[in-house]
């Protein structure tokens, strides 16, 4: 490509998502996606919430992983290390780190051989302690072979003892070297269920397609009635030809 015309266009490709309209709070969520074409240095975040996210990345590298992070405190911008994320408890394999840049916070990352057009559940899970002072979060991802769930980590965060809010999935491209934006990502997305305090489950029924600020146009959104799924794309060639920007989705979405 010339590269005086490759300078016209964004670093990445847009990021893009899914806000599930659910119960204010909740104690559980799990969701499942479907990755039908990926690329390196992706994040297809299956479970995104107030505490932090979870999901499956491709690095750079061409490697694959899974992901669960939680943010410390929101209102400290370098937290002393008694108000930092703790630890509880981490999965054999799976590696623990700091995060900065975004937030800071804990991140445990596992080696996880998924693969193209199969699907990869996640569940949350969220407790507060007697102090309603913090929260573990704790994250599973499905085995679909022997059908149980490994645990993967639990982390504790300072939290005023909110459990699960404002969850979310999304797309996005985080190798950002021009090259990427013409590279194309799509995936598949649900059924999301939540459970309340009560052990009460419900599903979401409608979803709401949102972005960030990069100025590109090829992304798209809509409800895919051959997979009863909802889908995410941006990147290469992708046309808007479903849902717009800030529209709400459901399964009756045309």
């Amino acid at each position: 490509m010339d590269r005086r015309v490759d300078q016209c266009y964004p670093d990445a490709a847009r990021s893009v998502h899914l806000w599930w309209r659910l119960p204010r709070e909740v104690s559980s969520v799990t969701n499942e996606v479907c990755v039908t074409k990926s690329c390196p240095g992706t994040y297809f975040c299956i479970i995104g919430f107030n505490g932090g996210y979870s999901g499956i990345q491709e690095l750079c590298d061409g490697s694959r992983k899974l992901i669960f992070s939680v943010w410390d405190n929101e209102k400290d911008e370098d937290p002393v290390e008694e108000r930092r994320v703790k630890v509880l408890y981490h999965g054999e394999g799976v590696e623990v780190s700091r995060f900065g840049n975004e937030g800071t916070g804990g991140k445990t990352m596992m080696p996880y051989a998924w693969k193209d057009n199969e699907p990869v559940k996640f569940k949350v899970t969220a407790e507060s302690d007697s102090s309603k002072e913090w929260t573990a979060y704790s994250c599973y991802v499905y085995n679909n072979q022997d059908q149980t769930w490994f645990h993967i980590a639990t982390l504790k965060t300072l939290s005023q003892g909110k459990l699960i809010r404002g969850v979310y999935s999304f797309v996005e491209d985080f190798r950002r070297d021009k090259k990427s934006f013409h590279e194309h990502r799509r995936a598949l997305f649900g059924d999301c269920c939540t459970m309340d305090q009560t052990g009460c489950p419900k599903n979401c029924e409608k979803v709401q397609f949102t972005a960030d600020n990069t100025p590109a146009d090829n992304i798209n959104a809509g409800y895919c009635n051959v997979y009863g799924k909802y889908f995410l794309e941006t990147g290469a060639d992708t046309v808007n030809t479903h849902a717009k920007l800030n529209d709400t989705i459901s399964k009756t979405f045309k």
